[in-house]
Formats: structure tokens, C-alpha cells, sequence
């Protein structure tokens, strides 16, 4: 009796041995750790399970008495930040410990990763800046650094202008504007350098900038125009409001985005502009950062900005680049009409819109004054002109600088000439 008792003991505890061993977790959690080599105050470790988070540990160059542990409370994902900030800079080893929510058989999982600690920012020198500017116009500025450093940007606001830097990475150089639309009071240029570690150096520069009044004017549009620019925008009738803005307000903001996409990405390098640019011959009939307001029927229906310069001359008279450069587009652009788009080197760009013919494509050389193509009242031109701008970097600025060569020699040229001094 007492060996059939114990035969269905034993059977009994194999049972369960084996419906624990199938019903068990034996998955270990998931653990990671940032995979960053350079960290300055922190790392952080992402662990994950799917039936839940025990306990997890970390430890400091492998001092295990010095072991600092969180209760995740059964969290299925957790983020660990490990406090870095203690430690001097150099390299250190940090391992990493998590547990699974099984209460009796806990599953672990366990990485270490070594990091060189750095919290001390970046050095730079401001070497030199345009001194004077005005709103809606172009300044540039010389940065230098001890070390190689990649990640430098110059910001206004929520705008953003690239630097190009010598094969070194330690001298670097940048054309940067005031947008029109920022207020005076909050332009404030600053030059902000990252190295590898997330550490950040600031550098305000001084350029002293100018208040302006941009131009304003009023626009009676006559329902033929609408219904023409209709059928050769959107391919359908219409000579009302609705097709108006459609192509006024839908095309533009399209428009806008596919310069500011094609002009942000474009790669970087050395200024190819030899003197100041070139003014196409013709009269003056729009301001660069216009305000204007659209009337049909005597009643407002809009407002826009009109970004560049308008240059009235005979028809389809022949256009010429402004300056040494590359094409990078040459296409119907919408309101724009037909439109070529050159690269000046030095995140510097000019735009020729409304062209009845095109005479270059993309990746094509051009050299001052050179044909390009011809004027017209393609897009959303009234009549045969020019649509001329000037970008610095994705941002429009006053075209009438750049004729200026005095202008462009103080404010552009001397900051390159210092950038290139000691090379």
C-alpha cells in the first residue's frame, strides 16, 4: 500500500514538474543599451517583456557594491536612465541587469557596454562676422575650432543655415540671414556646435541688423485672368474665387514646400560666384517681401508675400544666369511658371520664374551672364517678366545686395577671404 501510495506521489510531482516546465516563461527579457560610443551625463537601457519586468540593476565599472536597483513593478517596458554625472571623464564600463516578473524562476538578461564620458563642451572661436545688416537681408560669419567638429549649424529662430567647413573640420564658414518676417528684437544669430557626447557650445554673434518697411500694394485680378491661369495650372475651368485660391493659396504653400525640400537638401560646398551677380535688364515692378492683398469684384479675397524681385523688360527677352553656379532645377513649378533654380555654392541659390523657355537642365554649368532661357508670363505672371530670388539657404532674401559689389565684398566676400586665409 505504502509503494502504490508512493508510485502516485512520484507521478504526481512528474506531472507537475512537467506542466510547470511547459507553462513556464524561459524567454529572457529584451535589454539595449544605447549604442552611442561618446555620452555625457547619461545612458539610457530600454528593457522589454512581454509578460512583465521584475527588478533592474546597473552597475559603474563593475563595482558590484555600488549596485543601484529599480522595481519595475511588472512593467512590460521600462527606460532606465544610468546617471553618469559623478563620474570624471574617460572611459567607463556600465552593465546592466533585468529581471522578468517571475516571482520563483526569474529569467535575466544582462549586457555592459564601455562609453567615453565627456561633459565638457566643445571650444570655438567667433574669428569674424558681417558687422552691419538689414532685416530681410544676408550677413555671414567665420567660426573656428581646436578640434574637427561636424555638427555645427547657425540658427534665427526656427530658421537654420548650414555651415561649410575645410577638409579639417576645424574652420568654418556660413552665409545667414534675417528673415523678413523675424521681428528686430528677436534676431539673435547663434552658432550652436555638438560634439559626440550631446555637448553643446553657443556663440551669439554681434552683427547689428536694421529695421525696414517692406512695400505694400493692392491687386484688382480680372476673372479672365483667373480662368486662363486655371485651364494652365490645374487643367480645369474656373474663373471665380475658388479656382483662385486654389492656385493662390493650395499651389503656392505646394510650391513653397518643393524649393524649401530641394534647397535644404542640396549639398553643400564652396562659394562658385565670382563678383556681384548680374542683374537681368529691365524695370523694377515688384519689391522683394511685399505684402500684398488680392481684390475680385472690389472685395478682398487674399493675402500673400511676394518673395523676390519682379523685372519688366521686352518679351521674352533673352535671361541670363547672375552667376557662376550649377542648375539643380529647371521645370513648371505651378505659380511659378516655368523655372530654373541654380546653385551659387555656398548655400547660396537664385531662382528665374515665369520663363516662356528654358534653355538648361539640371546639372548644367552656367557662368555669369550666360543665356539660360527666356521671359514669359508662364505660372501666375499678368504679363511677360522676370520673377527673380535669391536664397540663402531655404530662406528669400533681398536680391538688390547682391548686385551691389561694394556690398557684397564687405558683408560676404571679406568673412570668406578670412575663412580661407591660412589654408
Amino acid at each position: 500500500m505504502k509503494k502504490i501510495s508512493f508510485l502516485i506521489l512520484f507521478s504526481s510531482l512528474v506531472v507537475g514538474v512537467a506542466i510547470l516546465a511547459i507553462s513556464r516563461d524561459w524567454q529572457a527579457p529584451n535589454l539595449k543599451l544605447s549604442e552611442a560610443t561618446h555620452v555625457n551625463h547619461s545612458v539610457v537601457a530600454v528593457a522589454s517583456d512581454n509578460r512583465g519586468l521584475g527588478k533592474i540593476c546597473y552597475t559603474l565599472d563593475g563595482k558590484i557594491d555600488k549596485q543601484s536597483c529599480v522595481n519595475t513593478d511588472g512593467s512590460m517596458t521600462y527606460e532606465l536612465s544610468v546617471d553618469l554625472s559623478e563620474l570624471v571623464d574617460g572611459e567607463h564600463e556600465v552593465c546592466v541587469v533585468v529581471e522578468d516578473a517571475n516571482a520563483y524562476f526569474p529569467n535575466r538578461a544582462n549586457q555592459c557596454q564601455s562609453y567615453l564620458v565627456d561633459k565638457i563642451p566643445p571650444k570655438a572661436v567667433l574669428e569674424s562676422a558681417t558687422r552691419y545688416m538689414q532685416r530681410g537681408g544676408g550677413a555671414a560669419v567665420f567660426v573656428s575650432t581646436p578640434e574637427s567638429e561636424t555638427n555645427i549649424r547657425l540658427t534665427v529662430g526656427d530658421y537654420q543655415f548650414p555651415f561649410i567647413s575645410n577638409a579639417e573640420g576645424t574652420r568654418h564658414f556660413a552665409v545667414f540671414a534675417h528673415p523678413h518676417d523675424v521681428e528686430v528684437a528677436d534676431f539673435k544669430p547663434m552658432v550652436e556646435i555638438e560634439d559626440l557626447a550631446g555637448n553643446i557650445r553657443r556663440l551669439l554673434i554681434g552683427t547689428v541688423t536694421k529695421d525696414r518697411i517692406f512695400s505694400k500694394d493692392i491687386l484688382n485680378i480680372p476673372h479672365a485672368f483667373i480662368e486662363k491661369k486655371s485651364l494652365e495650372m490645374l487643367n480645369k475651368e474656373g474663373a471665380g474665387k475658388e479656382a483662385f485660391l486654389e492656385m493662390n493659396q493650395t499651389t503656392r504653400v505646394d510650391n513653397l514646400a518643393t524649393i524649401k525640400s530641394l534647397l535644404s537638401s542640396a549639398q553643400g560646398h564652396e562659394p562658385l560666384w565670382k563678383g556681384a551677380f548680374y542683374r537681368n535688364l529691365g524695370a523694377p515692378k515688384a519689391q522683394h517681401a511685399e505684402h500684398r492683398t488680392y481684390l475680385l469684384d472690389k472685395v478682398e479675397i487674399d493675402q500673400q508675400t511676394h518673395y523676390g524681385i519682379d523685372i519688366a523688360g521686352l518679351a521674352k527677352m533673352p535671361i541670363k544666369a547672375a552667376n557662376d553656379g550649377v542648375v539643380i532645377f529647371a521645370e513648371y513649378l505651378g505659380i511659378y511658371g516655368n523655372c530654373v533654380i541654380i546653385d551659387h555654392g555656398g548655400h547660396v541659390y537664385t531662382m528665374y520664374a515665369h520663363l516662356s523657355q528654358m534653355d538648361v537642365s539640371p546639372g548644367t554649368t552656367v557662368a555669369k551672364s550666360q543665356d539660360i532661357g527666356r521671359s514669359g508670363n508662364t505660372g501666375m505672371a499678368g504679363g511677360d517678366h522676370l520673377h527673380y530670388a535669391i536664397y540663402i539657404a531655404d530662406v528669400p532674401v533681398e536680391p538688390s545686395e547682391w548686385f551691389d559689389q561694394a556690398w557684397l565684398q564687405t558683408r560676404i566676400d571679406d568673412i570668406y577671404a578670412d575663412f580661407k586665409a591660412t589654408e
